[in-house]
């Protein structure tokens, strides 16, 4: 079992701050910029055009990532996730850990309790063969991502989700 999929990883008091500072940005950034905020993949367009108003790198991204606009995206693009995918939030409980990428912002996941037994099966066996489908991904390095070469979207952080219901489906199917 990975760290992130351990209970204490999902349940903290590190992850419960983090969230209900992130939840408070993101009331406070939906109501100066009007409300409207629908959790659809729709709106992550909106989402980029604010950031990109705001922030001019990766740098910028990476280095205020205790930034009430930047926690209130990183809250709303893993909101969706949550909402559309069942995907759960999880940090590790002690701090940040050696070598980390995005220490000060938490990850998503798939909850393993949700999987079915063949399902977990089939997960142990690709984790034995070297390929993870169980998705792990931080919402903020898809905000930096904004401001790499080519063409990146927030909306491709989704994909991780909808690649994991697809291996689901050939496993169950």
């Amino acid at each position: 079992m990975r760290s992130i999929d351990e209970p204490a990883w999902q349940h903290n008091p590190r992850l419960d701050a983090w969230l209900e500072a992130a939840r408070t940005a993101f009331d406070s950034l939906a109501a100066e910029t009007g409300g409207d905020w629908d959790h659809s993949p729709a709106s992550l367009d909106r989402l980029e055009g604010l950031l990109l108003s705001r922030y001019g790198s990766w740098e910028d991204v990476y280095h205020h990532q205790d930034d009430p606009c930047l926690m209130a995206a990183a809250f709303y693009l893993g909101d969706i996730a949550v909402r559309r995918h069942g995907a759960v939030w999880a940090w590790s409980p002690d701090g940040p850990r050696p070598g980390e990428d995005w220490p000060g912002s938490p990850r998503l996941t798939y909850p393993l309790g949700g999987l079915t037994a063949a399902e977990r099966d089939a997960l142990d066996a690709d984790e034995e063969a070297g390929e993870d489908p169980l998705p792990t991904v931080v919402p903020l390095s898809h905000v930096g991502s904004l401001y790499a070469e080519g063409e990146h979207r927030l909306a491709t952080m989704l994909e991780h989700f909808t690649a994991f219901e697809q291996w689901r489906a050939g496993v169950s199917g």
